[in-house]
Parts: structure tokens; C-alpha cells; sequence
């Protein structure tokens, strides 16, 4: 009497395909993600001459699952969280949270975009 299991070399080929693809289907994840974040950020940026939304609105290359987004004009971190000014006795300008409203707003897909990578990854073909 005995038992007899097979499947094991498929499950293995998986497994190694999921190691293999893993880390690239990782980054385009992230790319993407990074993507839907930028475009609600320049849509939540406000606007006078164009170039905070236009010309500031960045990412880095998706590196081991992580990236950046970022706006590198000068004024732009004073628009995020706001300022100071100095001329209305110190009145202060709230800041109009451009990023951080992006994040929130994406978060409401991350959940599915990651589900739907994972049974891509762990899925059958």
C-alpha cells in the first residue's frame, strides 16, 4: 500500500517562474501605481502659470518594488503644505495637500490593481 503524489514538477516550474518574473512584474506594478499617482497630483495641483503641474511632476525608475514620486519646483513644497506670508502679518496659507490628496485617492485601487498583479503572478496562464 502506498501513496503517490505528483505535480511537484509543475508546482516547482511555477515557483520558479513566479521567482524569475517576480521582481520585474513587481516594478511595473509600482511604475504603473506610481503613473495614476502623478496624473491625480497634477490634477489636484493648482494653477497660475502652468509650471508647478506641468513641469514639476516626476517619478523615479521602479527599483527592488519602490519608487518616487516628486515635484522638485522650488515653491512646491510651500503649495503642498503651506505657507506663511509675510506681508498680512503673518497670515498663513494653507497648503492644498496635491500629493497627499493623490495618495488617498489612489489608495481606493491600489487594493484591486495589487490583487489583480497577484493572480497574474500566481495565476495560471
Amino acid at each position: 500500500m502506498g501513496l503517490t503524489f505528483d505535480g511537484f514538477d509543475d508546482f516547482g516550474d511555477h515557483l520558479d517562474r513566479i521567482v524569475k518574473e517576480g521582481p520585474a512584474k513587481r516594478n511595473q506594478f509600482v511604475a504603473q501605481e506610481a503613473e495614476v499617482i502623478l496624473g491625480k497630483a497634477k490634477d489636484n495641483t493648482p494653477v497660475d502659470t502652468g509650471h508647478l503641474r506641468d513641469d514639476g511632476w516626476k517619478r523615479t525608475r521602479a527599483s527592488q518594488g519602490s519608487i518616487t514620486v516628486y515635484n522638485n519646483v522650488e515653491y512646491a513644497a510651500h503649495v503642498e503644505y503651506g505657507h506663511r506670508v509675510r506681508n498680512h502679518r503673518g497670515r498663513f496659507v494653507p497648503g492644498k495637500k496635491m500629493l497627499h490628496r493623490a495618495m488617498q485617492q489612489s489608495s481606493k485601487t491600489f487594493r484591486d490593481d495589487a490583487k489583480q498583479i497577484m493572480e497574474n503572478i500566481f495565476g495560471d496562464d
